[in-house]
């Protein structure tokens, strides 16, 4: 499989998270998957690249073009397959093309994007992909807590439970990926 992580490129955050995705990539990889990402040699994103390469996996960066004059110190260029895009929007779209699953490890702005971006593709039947959100250290509580109030508030459909898994657990989160089967969602399951 092709697995698209998003995640942070902060070069900020605690370095047990980026433990654990590095975990995470190289265990993934091991099993015979390979990465999709937006191409970060830092963070959450450059975790993830090392471990997928230590476990003999493939990786593809997607980046667009400005990085290179912008934020070069934050990019992996040694990626097996480089893709430059003009836009970030066209990075995306490559990225979810490109993807047969999508993990979520922790991240900020542009990770929250990627996350909802794929979570409203998949609601209104246009993805048809795993999603698994990597809570790490709990990371992904609060989000859960707001889509739980979301939905007992009657602004997100209890069955949009559905769209997505949380996980603290690599192995749990790996197998989820590789079994969830989503060809039967429809529109009206979720609207």
């Amino acid at each position: 499989m092709e697995i698209c992580v998003f995640g942070a490129a902060s070069v900020l955050i605690d370095k047990k998270y980026l433990v654990e995705v590095e975990k995470m990539g190289e265990y993934l990889a091991k099993r015979g998957h390979n990465l999709v990402f937006g191409a970060g040699g830092t963070g959450c994103m450059g975790a993830a690249s090392r471990g997928f390469k230590k476990g003999g996996g493939r990786i593809h960066g997607v980046v667009p073009s400005f990085f290179k004059e912008d934020l070069d110190e934050y990019v992996n260029w040694e990626c097996d397959v480089m893709t430059l895009t003009e836009t970030m929007r066209e990075r995306k779209g490559i990225m979810e093309d490109e993807a047969d699953a999508f993990i979520i490890t922790p991240g900020g702005i542009g990770t929250f994007e990627e996350f909802f971006e794929i979570l409203t593709l998949k609601q209104l039947g246009r993805l048809k992909k795993p999603i698994a959100v990597f809570n790490v250290f709990g990371y992904y509580n609060s989000l859960n807590d707001a889509i739980e109030h979301s939905i007992a508030t009657g602004f997100i459909k209890p069955t949009c439970r559905t769209l997505f898994r949380s996980f603290d657990n690599i192995e749990e989160m790996a197998r989820y990926v590789e079994s969830e089967k989503c060809d039967d969602l429809s529109v009206n399951d979720f609207k």
